[in-house]
């Protein structure tokens, strides 16, 4: 069994003279104590071209110390990391647990995980207390002796000779001083920066002990491709390239939630398949459409494989808070039961959306992904362009977009007709809404408001598409209930709650429509 937490650390360049008392005087530092040394020895796992170092992970097995046991760091939103940790005796004859083995699919995409390095160190270690003496971060003082492991094979490409060699061994030797939160605020870790920054300590470049051995042991022309630097500031190249980032980080992060059926994983995964899909398809007059319209198919398609578990999550939670408003006690179990026929059919879902993610189509969409950062898609002509010009543009093509879809909506005839014709609308609005998203940075409080009200109008369609799903299936779930001797009549007083939250969401699509529409939301700037 695995535990995750949020990992908050900074590391400088362990050479010259540090005396952790000085951080006594941090805000909300009441003393230093030195703790018990260490001596850790650390095997570290990655593929044979990198994979999982060129997207920020760390993957090792570690005996000594007070953690020992295998720690698997993830990039997370923000300047953390997720750090997973399982047992020494997870692993069977060295082998990645597998549970871990799950969470890193996204970044080895089928490739064999392999020993890369071997790192003893020797650690002195201090606390920074409060005045209760609870930890609030660790310092540590390491002297690192790193042995890297099939030198030839390191950073080749998949397939290559190169890559099935690997017998040669690579030693190093460097001292660094690591700074890790265990329950401060964040702004502690800030503080002791700049402490360490003015007393004359400089930031490790690069911060990961791995990283730091690859790149001095292998030099940097061999360590693997890492995404293209940003163009130039305040174009709309910039902004694309920002927001692909962005976004693609996010999907591979969200991978392996999703395999453990994380709460909201799949809703999330979903959501960021489809602002990357509109981001490629909305900003077609910066980005070359031969390479990522075949990528933005993909990512459609990405998005019909998680649908099915997305909404039986839904239908879930929507189905039994609604049961749980009926009076009792005639109700009594409806809200277990509903959620127990949803939860069962979302198992089976979420079954078939991983395999579908196990497949090589979804290695080869992430690599294609990856492929858009480390040579940018952008057109010359177009992406030194402003970004707020070039983004207000999209902005008002999606305000056209949409109001024609709504006009549709409003005059097509109530049923069916109308509920599809509400749906695309919907698609319209959340495509202006992932614009105004990517515009946050260039424009200003006008993209803050364009946000807002798009994501008002989604709301309020969004709410009409839930009752319109939910009414689809609750006369599946109730001949499932009658097949089994249960009297349904609750069904059918869940089935008009849903024309009821339909109506009201209707109700209030007019207003929220209207005040999307205020002159000069598309005016960025």
């Amino acid at each position: 069994m695995s535990t995750n937490v949020l990992e908050q650390e900074v590391t400088f360049e362990g050479s010259g003279v540090f005396d952790p008392a000085g951080l006594a005087r941090l805000p909300k530092v009441a003393r230093v104590r030195e703790v018990a040394p260490e001596d850790l020895d650390a095997l570290y796992y990655d593929t044979a071209d990198l994979s999982l170092l060129a997207h920020g992970c760390t993957l090792r097995r570690r005996s000594g110390g007070h953690d020992a046991g295998w720690h698997l760091k993830l990039p997370a939103e923000g300047s953390g990391r997720r750090e997973f940790h399982a047992p020494l005796r997870a692993g069977k004859r060295g082998k990645v647990p597998g549970e871990l083995n799950r969470r890193i699919k996204a970044y080895a995409r089928g490739r064999d995980l392999l020993p890369v390095a071997r790192l003893r160190t020797r650690r002195r270690r201090h606390l920074l207390l409060d005045k209760r003496d609870r930890p609030l971060a660790e310092i540590a003082q390491d002297q690192v002796d790193a042995q890297l492991l099939g030198v030839e094979r390191l950073g080749a490409a998949p397939g290559t000779d190169a890559a099935a060699k690997g017998t040669s061994t690579r030693l190093l030797r460097w001292s660094e001083i690591e700074i890790e939160l265990e329950r401060g605020d964040p702004g502690l870790l800030r503080a002791a920066t700049r402490w360490m920054t003015d007393a004359g300590h400089h930031l490790a470049r690069p911060a990961s002990k791995l990283d730091h051995a690859l790149t001095a042991g292998l030099g940097s022309a061999a360590m693997p491709g890492r995404p293209a630097a940003l163009p130039r500031a305040g174009t709309a190249g910039e902004a694309v390239m920002r927001r692909l980032g962005e976004q693609v980080d996010l999907l591979l992060s969200l991978d392996g939630a999703v395999r453990a059926d994380e709460p909201d994983a799949v809703h999330r995964m979903r959501s960021t398949s489809r602002r990357l899909r509109n981001l490629l398809r909305g900003n077609g007059r910066v980005l070359d459409r031969e390479r990522t319209d075949p990528v933005a198919a993909e990512l459609r398609r990405l998005t019909r494989v998680l649908g099915g578990s997305r909404d039986h999550e839904v239908l879930a939670g929507r189905l039994a808070a609604q049961a749980r408003t009926l009076d009792p006690p005639a109700r009594a179990g409806l809200a277990a039961r509903v959620r127990g026929q949803e939860k069962a059919l979302h198992l089976q879902a979420h079954r078939r959306a991983v395999t579908a993610l196990d497949r090589p189509r979804h290695r080869a969409l992430l690599d294609a992904l990856d492929a858009l950062r480390t040579d940018p898609p952008l057109r010359a002509a177009t992406a030194d362009l402003p970004a707020v010009r070039q983004l207000g543009r999209a902005a008002a093509r999606d305000q056209k977009r949409t109001a024609a879809r709504m006009k549709r909506a409003m005059k097509a005839a109530p049923g069916r007709e109308r509920d599809e014709a509400l749906h695309s609308a919907r698609k319209a609005v959340r495509r202006a809404r992932h614009t105004a998203e990517t515009a946050l940075p260039y424009g200003g409080r006008t993209a803050e408001r364009l946000r807002k009200r798009t994501k008002a109008v989604q709301q309020a369609l969004g709410d009409h598409q839930d009752a319109v799903m939910a009414r689809a299936a609750l006369p599946k779930l109730a001949a499932v209930a009658a097949a089994d001797g249960v009297d349904t009549f609750d069904y059918g007083r869940l089935y008009a709650l849903q024309d009821t939250a339909a109506a009201t969401a209707l109700r209030d699509l007019p207003a929220a429509w209207r005040k999307s529409r205020a002159p000069k939301l598309t005016a960025f700037g």
